[in-house]
């Protein structure tokens, strides 16, 4: 009997996962149809979001292995499909995903950021950019998913998309280890230090000591050596050495990865060079390691591990990175175009976000990079940075021969923003790539200032309109109902109305999106002539109509 039950109860999960699957596929063809206020959206979402939650709120766990034609669940198939068309599972393994897996405590928000990734028009966005570099960037707390090792190596030119970290500006950050050695060599009254006089048998056993620790696990010990000789060694040959075994064992933490202790050192450095008791002759020694971290050299020997297997805590890198000057920032610039792994390549970038706000002249030289993902990143660190400097740059960088850099400068422009990208924002209207038209055109609905409203509408007045593309004819209607005024209502109005004998099918294309304009924006009026246009025999035009009519209505 208990096993009859088990086996109803796993058969109904089944069901009730298909029935989810299915939910997918179809908010998947919706909801990209729809603005997020449309009741058909919201009520789409809202059966789909109902269903998996109650699943999670049972089970805590959904896990979907992903196959080229086929999804399974527990090894049971829950859904197949062998045509291309409408193929959610050759949808998420082209792109090489293999596990999806959703989590109890998966909020609204969460799972509507999942569906906007995969409703993402792939056709008008970089090239480069695939399902697995968006689920990156948002970094879901309740969603998570594996995906083949194959595909994530296979493409050295893939490029990291701009939803990267912010880097943080303070320049250094407490450190335990060093702040409790500092303490210690501190006493309430200030004592003068009285060298303990080396020989050089004594500097030789130290040093073959020193050499044999560096292959063993006594890092920490041989850090609070190291630094208590900088502060006893007075002879200027001698203390030379100690600050190369010093620099030698950065080096040393570095090659295995360590970036903790690393940045354990450099904040002990720090401490003593803000002390007051070592002479000054001295100090200008120990500045040298700083020279040796910021080289060519060393660099490239950090970029080994980047592009390396080893776990990398992020944290303790990008702390270690604050230790850098603007003088390592031509070599991480050409580390970023040579590095393969692409967890390395996105650390690097939110490095030189950190590093090149201390000079930005040096940072824009990256965009006469010859390799277009290269200037495309430095790009996307200028928007980040965001001064009036980045805005220069990002505005010369409009005229990169590489469609998917020009992208990204629009994007750039207008997340800065400024009444000045309004020009730049125009002549990209005119680029003789289409994508890049309809990016300029969403960063004028995004602007939402009345010089780009009016932009818009110069645009949408122009002739040779009727004639453009079925994507860009969507998206100037979409841009221009960012505005709810009565200037708009009218033009959109008048397009609606619009007839023509010759090209009809463009004309009520153009209707059509008119029509879905007046329904996002409200515009009650427009109902008696809507009522009319639902009854066109063109499809669009009257499916539009219809949707803008039950918007209004609603």
């Amino acid at each position: 009997m208990d096993d009859t039950v088990k086996s109803q109860s796993q058969s109904e999960d089944i069901e009730h996962i298909k029935d989810i699957l299915q939910g997918v596929l179809k908010a998947k063809k919706i909801l990209n149809m729809y603005p997020p206020n449309n009741p058909i959206y919201i009520k789409t979402f809202t059966d789909i979001y109902s269903k998996i939650k109650h699943f999670l709120e049972i089970k805590t766990m959904l896990s979907l292995q992903i196959h080229q034609n086929e999804i399974l669940c527990n090894k049971e198939q829950v859904y197949y499909v062998a045509d291309k068309e409408d193929n959610l599972a050759l949808f998420f393994f082209k792109d090489g995903i293999r596990e999806i897996s959703f989590y109890k405590g998966m909020s609204e928000n969460e799972f509507e950021d999942f569906i906007k990734i995969i409703n993402t028009d792939f056709e008008n966005v970089a090239r480069e950019d695939d399902i697995v570099t968006l689920l990156w960037e948002r970094d879901f707390d309740h969603i998570k998913y594996i995906v083949s090792e194959a595909f994530l190596y296979d493409d050295a030119d893939d490029v990291d998309e701009k939803s990267f970290e912010t880097a943080k500006n303070n320049m250094y950050s407490d450190d335990n280890l060093a702040r409790a050695y500092h303490d210690g060599l501190e006493t309430t009254e200030k004592q003068v230090i009285t060298p303990v006089p080396l020989s050089e048998t004594d500097l030789k056993h130290i040093s073959d000591d020193i050499e044999k620790a560096m292959s063993e696990p006594k890092v920490d010990k041989l850090i609070t050596i190291l630094f208590e000789l900088l502060y006893q060694t007075q002879e200027e040959s001698h203390f030379i050495e100690v600050v190369g075994f010093i620099e030698n064992l950065i080096g040393y933490c570095i090659k295995g990865g360590d970036f903790n202790r690393a940045n354990s050192i450099l904040h002990s450095i720090k401490i003593f060079l803000e002390d007051e008791s070592p002479g000054t002759e001295n100090k200008e020694f120990v500045k040298k390691i700083y020279t040796t971290i910021n080289g060519f050299l060393f660099i490239q020997k950090m970029g080994k591990i980047l592009d390396s297997d080893l776990i990398i805590d992020n944290k303790a890198f990008l702390d270690f990175i604050k230790h850098f000057d603007k003088t390592s920032i031509p070599h991480l610039i050409k580390l970023l175009g040579e590095l393969q792994n692409i967890k390395g390549r996105r650390l690097l970038i939110v490095a030189l976000s950190i590093v090149g706000r201390l000079d930005i002249k040096k940072l824009g030289a990256g965009l006469n990079d010859s390799k277009w993902y290269v200037v495309r990143n430095i790009v996307v660190i200028l928007a980040n940075i965001a001064d009036s400097w980045s805005k220069e740059f990002l505005i010369k960088a409009l005229s990169h021969p590489d469609e998917r850099v020009r992208k990204e400068v629009i994007k750039g422009l207008t997340s800065i923003g400024g009444s000045d990208i309004l020009p730049h924002l125009k002549t990209a209207l005119n680029d003789d790539i289409p994508s890049i038209r309809i990016t300029s055109l969403r960063a004028l609905g995004n602007l939402g200032t009345e010089p780009a409203k009016e932009t818009l509408l110069s645009e949408l007045s122009k002739k040779d309109f009727l004639t453009k593309d079925f994507n860009e004819k969507k998206e100037s209607y979409a841009a221009l109902s960012r505005w709810r005024d009565q200037e708009v209502k009218n033009f959109l109005m008048k397009s609606l109305k619009k007839t023509s004998f010759w090209n009809k099918t463009k004309n009520d294309e153009t209707r059509a999106f008119a029509a879905y304009a007046l329904g996002v924006i409200g515009d009650k009026d427009a109902l008696p002539l809507l009522e009319k246009t639902k009854k066109s025999k063109n499809k669009l035009l009257k499916t539009l109509s219809l949707a803008a009519i039950r918007h209004l209505t609603d």
